[in-house]
């Protein structure tokens, strides 16, 4: 038979896994911290990449006009300006993503909440029928008896006696 409440439960449970799938459940391993720590780590390792590359481009795209200025450039005064533009680089990029990982976890956390407390309610629902199932069951019901039954005759050999 059919239970109407379970089948509630295992839907929603099912509906939510389907559709959050990659936001609430990969959340549901880190606490906000640890997960905004984690995404801000990835962002900057990605923004650092990004914005060597594009040196790297620009650089390349302009490169007979730096082969030119070679001999005569003032060495520390670049390194200084690019340190400066890869530092507020960095600082636009770590900004933008604390607030969007802080917005991510707090849309995904009440459908998170909500997901968890379904499954209690699922795991209540068969904690109450394991309760009131009372149904004892024979294992050995198939087997033809009990094992004080058995005759252990056949099962002994005498000395000398040979297999037949």
């Amino acid at each position: 038979m059919v239970d109407n409440e379970k089948v509630r439960i295992m839907t929603r449970i099912a509906i939510y896994e389907k559709n959050n799938e990659h936001e609430g459940l990969a959340l549901a391993k880190f606490f906000r911290e640890d997960y905004i720590k984690y995404n801000l780590l990835k962002t900057l390792v990605t923004s650092t990449f990004c914005f060597w590359t594009f040196v790297a481009a620009s650089v390349l795209v302009d490169f007979e006009k730096y082969l030119s200025e070679f001999g005569s450039a003032n060495y520390f005064k670049v390194v200084s300006k690019l340190m400066r533009d890869y530092c507020i680089f960095l600082l636009i990029f770590e900004i933008v993503a604390f607030v969007a990982y802080s917005y991510r976890y707090y849309k995904a956390k009440p459908g998170l909440v909500e997901y968890n407390g379904n499954l209690r309610r699922l795991i209540e629902y068969y904690d109450r029928l394991e309760t009131t199932d009372t149904k004892k069951y024979k294992v050995s019901s198939s087997i033809g008896g009990d094992i004080d039954d058995l005759d252990l005759s056949t099962f002994k050999r005498d000395k000398g006696e040979k297999d037949k």
